[in-house]
């Protein structure tokens, strides 16, 4: 992110817009909503902006000392002087957005939906002023006019909870109760509705005999955020807690509640990890002290996510836990290589199957997975590739079998490896394959697959 978002306090700045014809009315069309006090400098303004001034909305002057202003918007029809005033304004430090010359900006005005006191900025750093527009366009659709007001209803409530409850993490965790459960209809999104939603809240946060907390086991899917289930986004919002492994990716950490304490217990196939009863422990004392646990684990933690082992110790304190679960890297993979898991009239099943475990590489039914039109998905199975070839076809397995091994499948650095059995383990080699990874015996990838990223 190289912009970012922020929202400037105007009130009783003064801000010079340097232009009086079409590129600077733009500009001050929305500085118009602001409370700023506007000065156009133009020898020539057109008559829209001599307009706004007969009617004491800005000030139009022919010269005035830069060093003044707040902001500074060169907003001429000549590019070469929005250019020169932009290099003047950055020698006295006022920052400067030059129209039409992105190396002469210091910031950008985003397209903005406005329901003041809220208000919705899009930016695409310049890439595509088209593409926020219609962003715009579809907000202004979908959130009603009467959202300004539902937002000052909201800053009554939140002025008496802070009076009501000095605990800053409580009132957090009863706004993400509020708000933070899905808003629905936007146009149901009322004061009234926000009131009722908010008294329902506040009884069921009374104090309760008991303080414990509650765990939600999460399936983070394979690193996608779009693959997230709703449940999985609303109880990220209100953690309190959020214990999560190495795999979770940063564009789905980033969706949890940043005031929440996050707790890393990553595993690192042979290197330093956080052992299991340390994680049942953490989960544990964590939900004891009346926290709200998140356990965020990547894939689906009912699929080789050591998942009963954290039941248990939940069960055994005495603690509720809901699960909920996500996209495994199987079903991920598979859609990246536009394939189904099952195929009518090919395969009557779809092994799930990892590629070792506590003993070391895993013994499988090699003859059920060496038949013809056998389909597996195998976890954690870069290691024991050539274990897994020789296995397979010393068990009669065809030397040409596709094979389909997806390297971080559904993320942006995801990597295609199309090979067949007896070529698996070198071509893992050749291609820099380290993982995460599944490997996808008797699947290959759709000519179609390729049109698709390279289309992306």
């Amino acid at each position: 992110m190289r912009y970012l978002p922020i929202h400037f306090d105007l009130r009783g700045k003064t801000v010079f817009v340097y232009g009086g014809d079409r590129a600077a009315e733009a500009k001050l069309r929305t500085l118009l909503k602001t409370d700023a006090n506007l000065v156009v400098i133009s020898e020539t303004p057109g008559e829209e902006i001599r307009r706004w001034a007969e009617q004491g909305r800005l000030t139009i002057v022919a010269d005035a000392d830069l060093s003044t202003a707040s902001l500074i918007y060169a907003a001429t029809e000549y590019p070469n002087e929005n250019y020169r005033i932009a290099e003047t304004a950055r020698a006295v430090g006022i920052p400067v957005n030059a129209a039409d010359q992105p190396a002469g900006c210091d910031f950008i005005t985003p397209a903005i939906v406005d329901r003041s006191p809220v208000a919705v900025s899009i930016g695409t750093e310049g890439t595509s002023p088209a593409l926020a527009r219609a962003l715009k366009s579809d907000l202004e659709s979908r959130l009603p006019s009467s959202l300004g007001e539902t937002s000052k209803t909201i800053k009554n409530l939140r002025d008496q909870l802070k009076v009501d409850e000095p605990d800053i993490a409580k009132r957090q965790a009863l706004w993400a109760t509020v708000l933070g459960s899905g808003l629905g209809d936007y146009a149901e999104l009322d004061s009234d509705t926000v009131t009722a939603r908010y008294n329902t809240a506040r009884q069921l946060s009374a104090p309760q005999e008991t303080s414990v907390g509650h765990v939600h086991i999460v399936g983070a899917g394979p690193g996608d955020p779009d693959l997230l289930t709703v449940g999985a986004l609303r109880v990220m919002h209100s953690a309190d807690v959020v214990v999560y492994d190495r795999l979770v990716s940063d564009e789905v950490m980033s969706l949890c509640r940043r005031e929440a304490e996050f707790i890393y217990v990553g595993k690192i196939p042979g290197g330093v990890s956080t052992r299991q009863d340390e994680i049942n422990r953490i989960i544990v004392e964590k939900a004891q002290a009346g926290e709200s646990v998140v356990r965020l684990k990547s894939g689906d933690p009912l699929v080789f996510g050591r998942a009963e082992e954290e039941f248990a110790a939940l069960d055994g304190a005495g603690i509720g836990f809901t699960i909920h679960p996500g996209i495994t890297a199987a079903t991920a993979a598979a859609a990246s290589l536009r394939h189904s898991l099952t195929v009518r009239g090919e395969n009557t099943a779809a092994t799930l199957a990892t590629g070792h475990d506590e003993q070391g590489f895993a013994e499988l039914d090699w003859t059920a997975l060496a038949k013809p039109n056998a389909r597996a998905t195998i976890y954690m199975g870069l290691r024991a590739a050539r274990f897994i070839q020789g296995r397979l076809l010393l068990h009669g397995a065809s030397p040409e079998t596709p094979v389909a091994v997806v390297e971080n499948a559904s993320r942006a650095n995801e990597i295609i490896v199309a090979t067949t059995l007896s070529q698996l383990p070198d071509d893992l080699t050749s291609n820099g394959i380290k993982g995460p990874a599944v490997v996808m015996i008797g699947y290959d990838r759709r000519p179609s697959a390729v049109a698709l990223k390279a289309a992306s």
